[in-house]
């Protein structure tokens, strides 16, 4: 199986096979979208629904990111260098269409290490409504072991916080 050819087929305009863009030098956190445009979905969704299109795109996102980090292993990427981890942004476009998109996270060097260490050593025990949504996808998508979900908040607009929600990949004696 071809995964390009699967995923132009399934997101045609999406370019899933380029993890190139993933060793280009950065200043500070990236966050790539599986999905540019809803459009581009459209099909997707009426073969599949909201639901199962959210666990599809889950999966593919989360192959997408395991490949990066073994593509930076056989670079020689001995890590910690970077934080990893899928991220959640769009919850009102779930309330609106049902769909939740994923995104790759990651953020080289000093401070992404740090960011990734806090975030899981501030990971409570509540769960909001937002990380309940995510952790619903997973469990959907057959995917929820072996991840840890945190959410930052941040002041947006008057009324209405940022929450970013991350998948964080927890290796064995790490959890």
């Amino acid at each position: 199986m071809k995964l390009s050819t699967l995923c132009s087929q399934l997101l045609p305009g999406e370019a899933c096979d380029d993890i190139e863009s993933f060793f280009l030098e950065i200043d500070d956190f990236e966050e790539v979208p599986l999905v540019s445009r809803l459009s581009r979905i459209q099909d997707l969704l009426e073969r599949l629904g909201p639901r199962w299109t959210s666990a599809y795109l889950l999966s593919l996102c989360s192959h997408v990111l395991s490949t990066v980090r073994i593509a930076g292993r056989a670079r020689g990427w001995t890590g910690p260098e970077m934080f990893f981890a899928l991220s959640f942004t769009d919850f009102e476009l779930h309330a609106e269409e049902g769909v939740l998109l994923p995104s790759v996270f990651y953020y080289p060097g000093a401070e992404g290490v740090a960011l990734g260490n806090r975030l899981l050593r501030e990971c409570g025990t509540i769960t909001s409504a937002e990380i309940a949504l995510v952790r619903s996808v997973f469990e959907d998508a057959g995917t929820l072991a072996g991840f840890r979900f945190c959410e930052s908040r941040t002041d947006g607009p008057p009324g209405h916080d940022v929450v970013r929600v991350f998948a964080i990949p927890v290796s064995e004696g790490r959890e």
